[in-house]
């Protein structure tokens, strides 16, 4: 599951091997002998010999031009990237026009080495002096443009801080794929423990990933000693790439070569059910006979981002999408993101963001800074296109393997894995430069109950853009405690509707269009009024404008849930109720109340409700629930209500 993915540019073939008998640029005997030493010990596998006779050749004539060749190559082989770049630069400096090609090849080798400037000056010197026609065959359009983006990357620095998480998260273990809820309490990770706690080997066959959480501690400010996740999830298989939903209820993570998979790895999901989570079920209607992985929910629990290697792709990995239900079921097909995301190299690692609208993801195939590079992206939200990839810069991304960075939903913070020069992986926090946060998010919270049992109970919350209109989120709250929690995106406004069958609904409005910063969540217990005969419900998301009964458009995603209610309903009689401040005369406040409310009551008609069914009435300022002494209290006077005059089922 913890996959090694190193890019790989095509490299120029490996010289011959040869016993050297004559060179232009040596007549040293000796060091003419370790090279054929060399050669021979090469020949017969025996590497680590083999490297020593060539160190040899070099250190007796260090202008011996194919000795550091061979040295090159043969590190090259051995996979050693900086001694083998060394090599071949040595050989480039004795003799530049030994052989042109061998700068692409040099090109390549100090750009995955991180040496960008040195990088530069070697595709540079290909393109002017190699006979390019020969090496179609090899994309040194890409290497150049790549390498490019990272020499100007580089000296052009974002500001990048890391922190280790602490001690409570991160052991002498690998610990990596962080993910946190909405409300940063909750921490779920990887982390890589043994299979035989007394075996003390870190070779892979004695290791196994188990997930793990860790609780934050408000008044020590930190993440508390780490647990594994409670209930029967962790096995000696492989547990991890893990995401965890926004209110901390919901798991998905990825399982490999398990009797019920449907492929290599899979993906599962779990559920908190009393402090426990329930048992993994493999989520087949997503799941395909190829890797499915790297799981990230959106902040509702309503569409799962992932990984997967299935086909249909544009690369090898590709970053979908797919709408679920409450279950995990999928109830729509499988959705690739496609241009400009996915390449046709490798896209992981997906993480979307409480905003709905910021996708953070790890790629091989946009220009980096030479192995999985971390990137953003935005959703138009009129046209549901993604922007063109973004890097997140140097040093975040670096010549090394940079993935599964998630942030936090205020949008200031980003947790990731890294080693930071150690020999094992910890999770890191830091903040995030300016240019690439997403949009700030806040959260509303609390518990949904009968007002007339104060039994808590399970409804439909739902989050709505009064501009647009659009369903923003839409969560459940828990059937056995009621608590929801639903991410508020700062940069709009929303109305919040709470819906139970039995029930009349509740309407709440959010004005965050001119906040930037969110300072904290909201904490909201529900009341929910039981259907019967004389209660109200107060429309909070109807406006009208100033000193007048014309609707404003924000006001027509409520009155389309109040025209949803009474359909849902068909036995409601219901009186319309409008309200005023006392500014103003009573008689003309009285005629202004009125009018507001036919105004909902001509709407609802329009859209097809029977007038039997519908009454208004205008009760100026005479019914205020709060005091008229205050412009705050004024607002809340200037209300519109319904009645329930009758249900008959």
């Amino acid at each position: 599951m913890k996959k090694i993915l190193l890019i790989y540019f095509l490299m120029l073939p490996c010289i011959i091997l040869f016993s050297q008998e004559k060179s232009k640029y040596t007549t040293n005997k000796k060091a003419i002998k370790s090279f054929n030493k060399s050669v021979a010990l090469m020949e017969r596998h025996q590497n680590n010999a083999a490297v020593m006779e060539i160190n040899k050749a070099v250190e007796i004539d260090p202008g011996f031009l194919e000795a550091w060749l061979l040295k090159a190559e043969i590190h090259d082989f051995l996979g050693d990237v900086w001694e083998s770049y060394l090599a071949y630069k040595n050989v480039f400096e004795i003799d530049p026009f030994y052989d042109t090609g061998l700068c692409y090849k040099l090109a390549v080798l100090a750009y995955r080495a991180g040496e960008y400037s040195n990088a530069k000056q070697f595709i540079d010197f290909f393109y002017k002096n190699a006979d390019t026609v020969k090496y179609l065959k090899y994309d040194f359009q890409r290497l150049k443009k790549y390498i490019y983006f990272a020499d100007s990357a580089y000296n052009n620095p974002v500001p990048f801080t890391p922190i280790n998480l602490g001690p409570g998260v991160n052991t002498h273990f690998d610990e990596y794929w962080p993910s946190l809820s909405i409300d940063e309490h909750v921490l779920v990770f990887t982390r890589q423990i043994p299979l035989n706690p007394n075996n003390s080997s870190r070779a892979q066959s004695n290791m196994h990933e188990d997930l793990f959480v860790s609780y934050y501690d408000p008044e020590f400010k930190m993440f508390g000693t780490a647990i594994p996740l409670p209930g029967n999830i962790n096995t000696k298989l492989n547990e991890g790439a893990q995401c965890i939903s926004g209110d901390g209820k919901t798991i998905v993570f990825t399982a490999c070569n398990r009797p019920d998979g449907l492929g290599s790895c899979d993906l599962y999901i779990m559920f908190l059910v009393d402090g426990k989570w329930t048992a993994p079920k493999n989520m087949k209607t997503v799941n395909s006979p190829y890797w499915d992985s790297n799981p990230s929910l959106s902040a509702d629990g309503r569409f799962l981002y992932f990984a997967s290697g299935r086909p249909g792709g544009k690369g090898k990995t590709d970053i979908w999408v797919v709408e679920i239900d409450n279950q995990g079921n999928a109830v729509s097909p499988v959705f690739n993101l496609g241009d400009p995301l996915n390449t046709e190299y490798e896209e992981i690692s997906p993480f979307i963001h409480p905003d709905g609208r910021t996708l953070y993801f790890a790629s091989q195939g946009h220009p980096g800074m030479g192995d999985f590079d971390l990137f953003y992206s935005r959703r138009d939200e009129k046209t549901g296109k993604w922007s063109k990839p973004v890097n997140l810069g140097y040093p975040i991304n670096t010549n090394g393997e940079e993935r599964s960075l998630i942030v936090n939903a205020r949008g200031d913070i980003a947790l990731f894995a890294s080693t930071k020069g150690k020999n094992d992986l910890d999770i890191y926090f830091f903040k995030i430069p300016e240019e690439i946060k997403p949009i700030a998010t806040t959260y509303v919270t609390g518990y949904v109950y009968d007002i007339v049992t104060n039994q808590r109970l399970e409804a439909i919350c739902e989050l709505i853009d009064l501009k647009t209109e659009n369903l923003v989120a839409t969560v459940l709250s828990d059937a056995k405690t009621g608590e929801y929690m639903v991410s508020l995106p700062v940069d709009k406004d929303y109305a919040f509707n709470v819906d139970k069958r039995g029930y009349l609904f509740y309407s709440e409005n959010f004005s965050l269009s001119n906040l930037e910063t969110p300072d904290k969540p909201y904490v909201m217990n529900i009341p929910l009024q039981p259907l019967t005969e004389g209660v109200t419900v107060i429309l909070k998301n109807i406006f009208f404008e100033f000193d007048s009964y014309e609707l404003l458009p924000e006001s027509f995603a409520e009155l389309n849930k109040v025209l949803e209610y009474l359909n849902n309903n068909p036995g409601l009689v219901i009186e319309i109720g409008g309200h005023t401040d006392n500014r103003g005369s009573k008689a003309y406040n009285k005629t202004l109340s009125e009018n507001r409310a036919k105004s909902v009551f001509d709407y609802l008609v329009s859209k097809g409700i029977d007038k039997k069914r519908l009454s208004y009435k205008g009760y100026d300022f005479s019914v205020p629930i709060a005091t008229n002494d205050t412009e705050e209290g004024r607002a809340l006077n200037r209300r519109t209500e319904f009645k329930v005059i009758s249900n008959k089922p």
